[in-house]
């Protein structure tokens, strides 16, 4: 896949039902494609922005591990921190990968 050059980081947040609390699982992905663009509309009390982030991790870059991502989850790279909004899995296609929205 090209222009997969960058490193992220996927902080999952779980929960462990035997221990009864939450467990955070960290993992960092190198060879990743990270992009964000502004996202704006026009509303009644003005110019509303936001940034969109849209990482591409491809399959070969997860290891034989799964991965483990949900939304509400932190994804970053670089000094960019956002919140998972969805996640894709596309790794029935020619180019198989995991697609994450975040902002």
């Amino acid at each position: 896949m090209l222009g997969c050059d960058k490193t992220v980081t996927i902080t999952h947040l779980g929960y462990d039902g035997q221990a009864d609390k939450d467990v955070e699982t960290v993992r960092t992905f190198a060879g990743c494609s990270w992009y964000g663009q502004t996202k704006a509309s026009v509303t009644n009390e003005g110019l509303k922005s936001a940034s969109v982030y849209k990482c591409r991790i491809p399959e070969e870059a997860a290891g034989s591990a799964p991965l483990v991502c949900a939304r509400g989850d932190k994804i970053a790279c670089g000094d960019v921190t956002a919140t998972v909004l969805d996640v894709h899995d596309n790794r029935g296609r020619p180019a198989p990968h995991w697609y994450i929205e975040a902002s």
